[in-house]
């Protein structure tokens, strides 16, 4: 069983691991900014105490047993003064009723046009088509979000058109396991 904060993935830049208890105000932060929450969801923010019980749940269902480490979204923690500057993941849903596999990320507003959501991405893409050995994931996003459609090419999303996700329309990428070796195996110049 992995321990609350334990090490998922690591980047040049940024360490993605399992949440702990601690990161809690930061989440409610992120919650609470309108300008992030403008891409997540119907663009509500919401109050601390509704934070505090999805933050409890999905604490409680990634430490079930038999709960894949990978199906959740990690904190995004920058390695150069370990602050908290995002989310990101791969998660088991459903995409116009079908099941998929998403990658996705949401970052604090100060941590946008940093590169950080595609260096996050590209490692849990890279993770994805090298030890799950998956075939495909799905990104979904608003068109009108450009720094996300931005980063879903930049990890070789492939436009699919509008879906429903969880009752809403959003756009739809795919992304394939890249012809090249995955970006965490080139070599280093």
């Amino acid at each position: 069983m992995t321990q609350p904060g334990e090490v998922f993935l690591a980047t040049p830049r940024l360490v993605l691991r399992d949440k702990r208890t601690d990161d809690l105000d930061f989440t409610v932060a992120l919650f609470a900014d309108p300008e992030v929450m403008r891409w997540i969801g119907d663009g509500s923010t919401y109050p601390r105490e509704e934070v505090e019980a999805r933050f409890g749940r999905v604490m409680a269902i990634e430490r079930e047993p038999g709960h894949d480490r990978w199906d959740a979204f990690k904190m995004i923690e920058r390695k150069a003064d370990g602050a908290c500057i995002g989310q990101a993941g791969l998660l088991r849903c459903e995409i116009d009723g079908s099941p998929e596999i998403e990658i996705g990320w949401w970052l604090a507003a100060s941590a946008w046009g940093c590169g950080y959501a595609t260096e996050a991405a590209l490692a849990l893409r890279d993770f994805a088509f090298r030890e799950l050995r998956l075939t495909r994931l799905s990104v979904v996003l608003y068109a009108e979000n450009a720094r996300s459609v931005a980063v879903a090419l930049r990890i070789g999303g492939v436009y699919q058109g509008e879906a429903r996700y969880h009752d809403r329309p959003v756009t739809r990428y795919v992304v394939q396991p890249p012809a090249s070796p995955p970006a965490s195996q080139r070599a280093q110049c």
